[in-house]
């Protein structure tokens, strides 16, 4: 999961909107809004709220943005504000800009001063077979919204772009303790519980990709090549997981990174053992230099994974691992606008 992030910020870019004489169009970051004509200046500090941030009815009221707020339930079951995005006159809007209280500097995180976390909907129930967790089982890296963090990523820099699947989290694995090789299976969240019985591994989602000859063939080439630790990252989609099915009937599984021995492999090297051993991979959309324009052009149109469906967005990484002092590991997301703005978008739960 990403964290939210309310910083006092700049500005960008103020820009006439194409529909409506009484508003305009300002840049934060890598986010649009529309603002009320005349209110900002290209470099006016503002402490900006991204969609998906929580606020108390207190701060809102005080702050005069209630009717701005949507009222959503959380996944402790209670109705609370939300920041959200809307369309006004045909244009996307994204999250809430005010101005910063006296004392706040440019840079300052304020998420703190204004009591606002972060929204997470309700919990998608599953059936009760968590397992203790395991240090070297460790759950997927969080990834951050590009557009929240629009200069991790230098312009021009090597990157790879996968389709966002519409899925439940999955990861896979083994560990080598005592000469013996554990198996291990889980969702984003929880280590689950191995089935009594192999045959019904395809019965259980999170076991699932055991149930796939290439991902067996996979670790049995690991464990010949010496490595104590796997985990096979992936979502398993399809009919019964998610709004999007993706024309499938079944249930599917695409891998998306692989970590070894504590480490994540380069994309190259990951996507070579993928070929190899016939494990089908997150659809790539691009490789090639990195711009923002470049990446929101593809967040939206047709999924390259089949269905009717439109892309969620991307996942966006650098061919070479890396990480940065602002978000760790260097991995972001860009969901696209179409799928911000469609039903599933609203109906979308909280995976454990």
């Amino acid at each position: 999961m990403s964290t939210i992030k309310v910083e006092v910020t700049r500005i960008a870019e103020v820009r006439t909107h194409p529909n409506a004489d009484a508003l305009e169009l300002a840049t934060v970051g890598g986010w649009q809004m529309c603002v009320k004509k005349g209110a900002y200046r290209d470099g006016d500090p503002v402490v900006y709220f991204e969609q998906g941030t929580v606020l108390p009815r207190a701060t809102a009221e005080a702050l005069g943005v209630v009717n701005y707020l949507a009222e959503k339930t959380d996944m402790q079951g209670e109705r609370v504000l939300v920041v959200h995005r809307i369309r006004l006159r045909g244009e996307p809007s994204f999250g809430l800009v005010i101005t910063p209280e006296p004392g706040m500097e440019v840079g300052q995180e304020v998420a703190e001063a204004y009591g606002a976390e972060k929204f997470f909907p309700p919990i998608r129930l599953r059936v009760d077979d968590a397992e203790t967790d395991h240090p070297r089982f460790p759950a997927y890296t969080d990834i951050e919204n590009m557009r929240s963090y629009p200069l991790v990523l230098a312009e021009g820099e090597e990157v790879v772009v996968t389709e966002k699947i519409h899925g439940t989290n999955c990861r896979v694995g083994f560990l080598r303790e005592a000469e013996e090789y554990l198996p291990m299976a889980g969702s984003r969240a929880l280590r689950r519980k191995r089935p009594e019985n192999d045959s019904l591994l395809q019965a259980y989602t999170y076991w699932f990709p055991f149930t796939l000859p290439g991902v067996r063939n996979l670790f049995a080439a690991l464990q010949a090549a010496g490595h104590s630790q796997a985990v096979l990252y992936g979502e398993v989609y399809g009919q019964g997981i998610q709004a999007f099915t993706y024309g499938s009937r079944t249930v599917g599984f695409r891998a998306f990174d692989l970590q070894l021995d504590g480490n994540y492999v380069d994309y190259a090297s990951f996507a070579a053992l993928c070929e190899e051993h016939g494990i089908d991979r997150a659809p790539l959309v691009y490789q090639g230099p990195f711009a923002l324009a470049t990446v929101k052009s593809l967040s939206d149109g047709p999924s390259l994974l089949g269905g009717a469906h439109g892309r969620e967005g991307v996942v966006v990484k650098p061919v070479v691992e890396r990480n940065d002092p602002a978000i760790g590991r260097v991995i972001l997301k860009y969901v696209g606008d179409a799928y911000l703005f469609g039903k599933v978008a609203e109906q979308d739960t909280t995976d454990v």
